[in-house]
């Protein structure tokens, strides 16, 4: 019994949706930012997804805002006349990073985001849910715990090359203003415990769910893959307000987790390389390393992105590597679904000519 051929191209009438711990039918090789189209796919489920992932992002962090400023009045610490709300603003716009409230703030309200995605992803019905985390359906935390310890190894040596160089090139740099131990524990303790919710949960935004929905919606063409790389990298990198030098290196940044993320199949080393990046900075500023506790108040400069632009590509190439020697799933083996139903179309009769004339020769089933 032949088989009846199906359009698109590659899609199935039956095809199962995939679920952990179940053998797909095939091996699709479908790549990590069309993963939407291996679910019950429809063009608007994403574009639902965005929408109450948006709703419930501004909420959240409204939420968390409200809470800490209630905690803050409660505490006597904030008075609420229009002066009062404006100094904290200010306090935020600054982002000192011994602040420990504004670090509660600023982070706790990017954080909560996590929970967000998950509510678009609910409401849109597209599950299982831990197809944005990676092709294997869920987070592969061994392989988060390996490029985490190449994010270390990689970022200090960043760090030392910068150092190092303007030592050498006789470079300004400003002396360490020190922050006493008693006003660093706990913006310490802030950083450790909300930065890597907050990176996870700005990757999940930039890399997870806005390049699935424009992956699942274009076709399989370059100029597509050029939409998919240009418009949340450049999303993520404007998010930041920062000069010209500090925006270069984000982009060298973004770049870089857009890279590793659609060469490994999943969002494990950019959220690795986001949080180890996150907490380092976060806790050099605190202490006073860097010779101000404020966020931004370098400009950066060719040679500090030049040096990032470096590091990211050794950080690349080692994850690529480890991610080859361990076998790690690049791609999923789901197939992708038709935009619907998938048509089912009829294989015309076969015909026998003969004498001039043209019968029909009923096919057996």
């Amino acid at each position: 019994m032949t088989s009846t051929p199906t359009f698109p191209p590659g899609t199935s009438a039956v095809s199962p949706v995939p679920k952990r711990g179940v053998t797909p039918p095939g091996d699709a090789a479908t790549p990590y930012d069309r993963l939407p189209r291996t679910l019950r796919w429809a063009w608007w489920r994403p574009l639902l997804g965005l929408g109450v992932f948006a709703a419930a992002a501004i909420l959240g962090s409204t939420l968390v805002a409200a809470a800490v400023m209630i905690a803050m009045v409660a505490a006597g610490e904030l008075g609420t006349s229009p002066e009062a709300i404006e100094g904290l603003l200010d306090r935020m716009r600054e982002l000192d990073a011994t602040d420990s409230v504004v670090l509660v703030l600023a982070l706790g309200s990017i954080a909560i985001w996590l929970v967000a995605v998950w509510l678009g992803l609910l409401a849109a019905g597209m599950k299982p849910l831990g197809h944005v985390s990676s092709v294997a359906l869920r987070l592969r935390w061994g392989w988060l715990g390996l490029c985490t310890v190449v994010a270390v190894v990689t970022l200090a040596a960043n760090f030392a090359i910068s150092f190092g160089l303007s030592a050498v090139m006789g470079e300004e740099v400003a002396a360490p203003q020190w922050t006493p131990w008693d006003r660093l524990w706990l913006p310490l303790l802030v950083v450790i415990l909300l930065v890597p919710f907050q990176a996870a949960a700005e990757e999940y935004v930039f890399r997870g769910i806005f390049v699935q929905a424009l992956g699942s919606w274009l076709p399989r063409r370059a100029w597509a893959r050029v939409i998919v790389w240009v418009l949340p990298t450049a999303a993520f990198v404007f998010s930041h307000g920062y000069g010209l030098w500090g925006l270069l290196d984000v982009t060298v940044f973004a770049l870089t987790a857009m890279w590793v993320t659609l060469r490994t199949g999943g969002l494990e080393a950019a959220i690795a390389l986001h949080v180890v990046n996150n907490v380092t900075v976060f806790g050099l500023l605190a202490s006073g390393a860097l010779g101000s506790t404020v966020n931004g108040s370098s400009e950066g400069s060719l040679a500090g992105v030049l040096i990032t632009a470096i590091v990211s590509l050794v950080f690349a190439w080692v994850v690529d590597a480890l991610a080859t020697r361990r076998g790690i799933a690049r791609t999923s083996a789901w197939p992708e679904r038709a935009s619907a139903v998938a048509l089912t179309v009829p294989l015309p009769r076969p015909v026998a000519y003969y004498e001039g004339r043209v019968d029909a020769v009923a096919r057996a089933s």
